[in-house]
This record gives C-alpha cells, sequence and structure tokens, in this order.
C-alpha cells in the first residue's frame, strides 16, 4: 500500500514552484509597465511563500493558488477583457473559500486583485 502523505504537507510544496515560475514570467519585458510588473511579481511570490508554510486543506491551497497563477498568466498573454473578468471572478470565489483558513494567503491574493484593479485589469 502506498504511503499517503502528511495531509497539508504536499500541495503547498507542488504549488510554490508554479507561483514562483509565474513570477519569473512577469519580470519578462511586456506591455505593462516595469512598477507594476514588479509588484504583481512580488504579490505572486509572497503567496507562495504563504502558501508553503499554510496549513490549509490541499484542495483550498491548490485551488487559490491555481487562480492566481491562471489569472497572471491571462494578464501577462493580455487576453480579452471577458476572459480576464472570469479569471478575477474565479480568483475572488477562491479567496472567499480560503479566508477563514488562511487569511494571510487570502490577504496577498487580495491584494494581487486590487493591484490589478488599480491598473485597470
Amino acid at each position: 500500500m502506498p504511503e499517503q502523505p502528511p495531509s497539508g504537507a504536499s500541495a503547498p510544496l507542488g504549488v510554490q514552484p508554479s507561483l514562483h515560475a509565474v513570477a519569473e514570467i512577469l519580470r519578462d519585458p511586456h506591455p505593462l509597465n516595469h512598477e507594476v510588473r514588479k509588484a504583481l511579481a512580488e504579490f505572486v511570490d509572497e503567496l507562495g511563500t504563504a502558501l508553503a508554510g499554510s496549513s490549509v486543506p490541499p484542495a483550498e491551497v491548490t485551488h487559490l493558488a491555481d487562480s492566481a497563477a491562471h489569472l497572471v498568466k491571462m494578464v501577462h498573454r493580455q487576453d480579452a477583457p471577458g476572459m480576464l473578468a472570469a479569471a478575477r471572478d474565479r480568483l475572488e470565489a477562491a479567496i472567499l473559500a480560503t479566508e477563514s483558513k488562511a487569511p494571510l494567503a487570502a490577504g496577498l491574493a487580495r491584494r494581487l486583485l486590487d493591484a490589478l484593479a488599480n491598473i485597470g485589469i
């Protein structure tokens, strides 16, 4: 019988590298100005670090991280406004689902949404 990893321990470790990879994408040149790219990359890095130390159930952690990563990738690709709105809504729902169990991670994800809203995304 395969050994089961401890609950909450394996998902954050698998999620963190993907968020850091997205942060690196944001550091590459694209139409957003330097300050915005840097701020977004820092939010994603902080979220990945917060999720790694979180004791939130893996499904919730994964959903929050995946939603944040998906939105950041869409911003980088400059997807259509309707698609960006749907991705923002998905992240907002993930934040609400995680807020009571991981307020730090949810707060960082909310800061990401606020930063995007401040630049009109």
